[in-house]
């Protein structure tokens, strides 16, 4: 996963964008992520860290995961509208000096967030080869995470340590199941958006292997699990 990360971070940094320490108006709690990128940031958490989180209440949480929501649109259907509310609460990783408290570990849709013009004007603008290669990076986030869940990253945070200390065994409602689709959006005339792909494929993870193998690896050892299995290998 750090791969891809740092893959997507090596493109954007590439572009003329706005984005900058200390601009945090896209750092709110409208995070959505999947449950391996949440446990790669609990394992930096502190215990006054996570009680402040179980305190806070009323956030957005997604009614798809990203990739039904790619499915849904090629089976030519609407996916269900985000009700948006007209303001969004900070980011509870926002530290007072408007800085990011998990910034190397942050999840891909933070990542992905960003600005050619200061958002400060009321509108962000992202360029339409970054549009593109943030929606195939989130398919292959949550391809990553088979057997594992989505949702609000808050949500995945406190369910991860419960999980961990043994006090849930039973998954909520509002966290939903990954879904693995393997076909990426992409036309046969995007050959920038193919080259961009095909690079991060060919990536040496480790040993031998590049990422595509490590990918194909990890999709036929978790394709059978049943939901949350992997933890009790992690935990």
């Amino acid at each position: 996963m750090k791969i891809l990360y740092d893959y997507v971070d090596t493109t954007y940094k590439a572009y003329p964008l706005a984005c900058k320490p200390g601009c945090s108006l896209c750092c709110t709690q409208k995070i959505f992520a999947t449950s391996i990128e949440a446990y790669y940031i609990l394992d930096i958490l502190s215990e006054k860290d996570l009680e402040k989180l179980s305190q806070i209440e009323g956030y957005l949480r997604p009614k798809l995961t990203h990739n039904q929501i790619l499915l849904s649109y090629k089976e030519g259907s609407e996916p269900p509208i985000e009700e948006i509310p007209e303001s969004l609460n900070p980011c509870p990783f926002l530290t007072k000096e408007k800085l990011c408290k998990i910034y190397e570990r942050r999840p891909l849709m933070c990542r992905v967030t960003a600005s050619t013009i200061s958002c400060e004007e009321g509108f962000a603008e992202l360029p339409p080869f970054l549009f593109q290669i943030s929606t195939i990076a989130l398919q292959l986030v949550e391809n990553i995470d088979l057997g594992g869940l989505y949702g609000n990253i808050l949500d995945l945070l406190k369910f991860l340590h419960q999980y961990k200390k043994g006090l849930v065994e039973e998954i909520p409602d509002y966290l939903l199941n990954t879904v693995d689709v393997d076909e990426l959006p992409i036309l046969p005339e995007e050959k920038d958006l193919k080259r961009w792909v095909g690079n991060l494929y060919r990536t040496p993870v480790k040993e031998e292997l590049t990422f595509r193998d490590l990918l194909q690896k990890l999709r036929s050892h978790f394709k059978n699990y049943e939901v949350l299995s992997f933890l009790k290998e992690i935990f």
